[in-house]
């Protein structure tokens, strides 16, 4: 197992090295990842001595030896003496290319750490236990029954089952935002033109066929610049503002810290 410490922890300084052609070289950037890559060298460490013949760690010394790595990288009980924070004191406001997102790195380190062992060890208790989904139903999507040589929209009519839109309204077929179908002025299925504006990903011809914060781009609708959609609710579009939202600042879920509480254009200061 100590082997795999080292040859993960190996392969951790490499990533944490290599730069593609188009990264940016930030001091800042490269001893974050060198932190990232000592937090999971240390965590293998433990899970190596807990599981190195013949009695391993008692439960207790494990524990500790678990929080004393994670404590290193977060700070434990004040997160400004964390590896992020230090740097980010160092290096000052805007220095760095990402700020406040210890706590995302933090838990996609330990999923990594754990996915190893887990790997190496399937009962040494990281393994993500996967429940078997209870199947759903699909719901039928309803389809408009048609009369032969339906009215098409315009025409004259006299009851809505007349036209192709199934609807009627002061003696003409209209279109429908409800059925289904694109007809009419509509830019999207039941939704842009004439009526309410199509949720991100939908059809489009105009920035005003979409929702707020999305725009028209090829025929549909996507995120305005700067805006993100973090809860992956299509129909209130990209709700985030990621140049001044404390907690999505820069991108989903990155919080701003109380050294650096204010986001402004993307970075926490």
């Amino acid at each position: 197992m100590s082997r795999v410490v080292l040859v993960a922890a190996g392969t951790l300084a490499v990533l944490g090295l290599a730069r593609p052609a188009d990264a940016t070289l930030n001091a800042c950037a490269a001893a974050k990842k060198l932190c990232v890559a000592k937090k999971a060298a240390a965590l293998l460490k433990c899970h190596s001595k807990n599981e190195k013949p013949p009695a391993g760690l008692d439960p207790a010394k494990f524990a500790a030896c678990l929080q004393k790595a994670k404590n290193k990288f977060d700070g434990g009980a004040n997160p400004f003496k964390g590896c992020f924070a230090k740097l980010e004191a160092k290096f000052g406001p805007g220095n760095c290319l990402t700020s406040g997102d210890t706590a995302a790195l933090e838990d996609m380190t330990d999923d990594w750490v754990d996915a190893v062992v887990c790997a190496l060890d399937p009962a040494g208790g990281t393994c993500s236990a996967t429940p078997t989904p209870t199947p759903v139903p699909p719901t039928p999507t309803p389809v408009p029954t048609f009369t032969p040589a339906c009215l098409a929209y315009g025409q004259s009519c006299a009851m809505s089952s007349q036209c192709c839109s199934l609807a009627c309204s002061s003696g003409t077929c209209v279109a429908s935002c409800s059925n289904g179908m694109q007809d009419g002025s509509e830019t999207g299925i039941d939704c842009g033109g004439s009526c309410s504006p199509c949720p991100l990903g939908g059809g489009c011809m105009s920035n005003s066929d979409c929702v707020v914060d999305t725009q028209c781009a090829a025929g549909n609708c996507v995120c305005t610049a700067g805006h993100l959609d973090c809860n992956a609710v299509a129909a209130d579009g990209c709700e985030i503002d990621a140049a001044s939202d404390a907690n999505n600042c820069g991108g989903c879920g990155m919080v701003c810290t109380p050294m650096a509480p204010n986001c402004v254009n993307g970075v926490c200061m």
